[in-house]
């Protein structure tokens, strides 16, 4: 059986911590006006509450708890439960948290981010629970930021009964281009989060600049659970987006495996760097057409997978961690979401991939960023590209942000949790 949800996402205007005093009666009126439109749900960004860059002052308590306190008593008023951003202290300690405050203006409960991000390991204390909190709407998975980049999260989340998936976030521009403001979460794993688990997905983001060294993207999002916008918000702009999104009853995963692993020989005797040939038709790749594109090598050490393992949010993962770093499949997935999902699973693995896409008869690279490297087409059946198996290697996606390191905690957590 489904229901439906209605789900609002408040984008805001960022502000420094030492600003948040002054800047509190404004959040607490943009919420009020969201909360007039009465969504069952409304999430704001991350570290609403007091600021997501701490730094070396301490916190005060009595400032979060007033404004916590304010926002319950909105949630009571307007019987809406509200998911926020805000900085949790337990005894010396400081947690990245969102705050679950009930319709009936009751804290439901928290989740303390996992994958904490550059700087705020400074100030901030990683979570140690991958659990998703209950709620007279049902169980919802929250997510802080980065967690996002760690596929088995979300998906041990919604194999332990979340619905709906719901991100205070703080996603920052990557700074390539000022004129369009890009994030690999905003643009892309987002979307692959949803359809991956099969769950509404909804993310809420600031707007311009922190503390004089974070610049956000905006594009707060509502996607539906295969993965298509119900709405999004603007990369400039504060405002409010709302959708009516179906749940369903909680399901649990299945862990399709990778379907051929190579042998030790392949994989210990493969240089590091490398050019190869790939085509749809790999017959194509003769020793003349290597010559002439300079690609005489071979990815005999690449895994064998199928699409199941591809969509799977937790296959790919396990392979990882036992040593894959280039996959190879033969997919029927629809092209746009083919690309995304593998692309999706190349950045947060930190691995190549080639893919055959059966349908169109095309086949195409993707390097550890989840860039495409190469894409053949019918005028160019056969291409070449560059392996450097040494980007594998190292999972640091900002300093002091490893995400091989992170998969290996989030697995360690994942089997401390198992019931």
């Amino acid at each position: 059986m489904s229901s439906q949800l209605r789900v609002a996402a408040l984008q805001l205007q960022a502000h420094d911590r030492s600003d948040f005093p002054g800047r509190w009666p404004a959040i607490r009126k943009a919420v009020e006006r969201s909360l007039a439109g009465k969504p069952d749900l409304l999430v704001l960004p991350e570290a609403t509450i007091p600021g997501y860059i701490l730094g070396e002052e301490p916190v005060e308590p009595g400032e979060i708890d007033r404004a916590v306190g304010e926002l319950a008593a909105l949630a009571r008023h307007f019987g809406s439960a509200i998911l926020v951003g805000f900085v949790r202290i337990e005894a010396a300690r400081r947690m990245n948290a969102a705050l679950l405050i009930d319709r009936d203006g009751s804290l439901a409960g928290h989740a303390d981010k996992i994958f904490l991000w550059h700087f705020d390991r400074r100030w901030f204390t990683p979570g140690e629970r991958i659990e998703p909190l209950d709620s007279s709407l049902g169980k919802i998975g929250a997510m802080i930021c980065a967690d996002g980049r760690i596929p088995s999260i979300a998906a041990t989340l919604v194999d332990r009964g979340a619905q709906i998936l719901a991100m205070p976030t703080a996603w920052v521009t990557s700074g390539r281009d000022s004129a369009a403001l890009e994030n690999l979460q905003a643009d892309l794993l987002a979307f692959v989060r949803a359809r991956e688990n099969h769950v509404p997905f909804v993310a809420a983001n600031k707007v311009g600049g922190e503390a004089g060294i974070a610049r956000y993207c905006g594009k707060s999002a509502i996607l539906d659970a295969n993965g298509s916008i119900l709405a999004r918000a603007s990369e400039r702009d504060e405002e409010a987006i709302s959708a009516t999104v179906e749940i369903g009853a909680p399901h649990a995963f299945t862990r399709p495996r990778a379907l051929a692993v190579p042998g030790r020989a392949a994989s210990t005797t493969m240089p590091p760097h490398r050019r190869v040939a790939v085509a749809y038709d790999q017959t194509l790749v003769t020793e003349r057409a290597r010559r002439f594109l300079d690609a005489p090598d071979s990815f005999d050490d690449a895994w064998e997978i199928d699409d199941a393992a591809l969509a799977s949010p937790l296959a790919l993962v396990e392979a990882r961690l036992h040593g894959m770093r280039i996959l190879r499949c033969a997919s029927d997935i629809e092209r746009t979401w083919c690309e995304r999902i593998a692309r999706a699973r190349c950045a947060e693995l930190r691995c190549y991939a080639i893919i055959a896409h059966r349908p169109s008869a095309e086949i195409f690279a993707i390097d550890p960023d989840g860039a495409i490297l190469t894409a053949s087409s019918p005028q160019q059946p056969i291409v070449a590209f560059a392996i450097d198996l040494p980007r594998t290697e190292s999972g640091e996606l900002a300093p002091s942000s490893d995400a091989l390191a992170s998969l290996e905690r989030v697995e360690t957590l994942r089997r401390k949790g198992i019931r």
